[in-house]
């Protein structure tokens, strides 16, 4: 992942809004809790916290569809 989108990331999580990523090495995917400098703090779907590096991330994107807010 661009360090932009990294950032874009965590200010949507620090907005309370979803942001969602995977990690193609241990294939899991994870909601955004929290950022710090090169890492994201990730709540997988086992519910399970995990720390991973951003450059190792891919951001999932989602579709009207499923967030016609946005």
């Amino acid at each position: 992942m661009r360090k932009d989108r990294f950032d874009y990331l965590c200010q949507e999580a620090q907005s309370g809004n979803d942001a969602f990523v995977s990690h193609p090495g241990s294939h899991e995917e994870g909601r955004v809790l929290s950022c710090s400098t090169d890492h994201m703090v990730v709540q997988t779907s086992g519910n399970e916290k995990r720390c991973w590096d951003f450059a190792e991330c891919e951001e999932i994107s989602r579709s009207k569809a499923e967030f016609p807010y946005r």
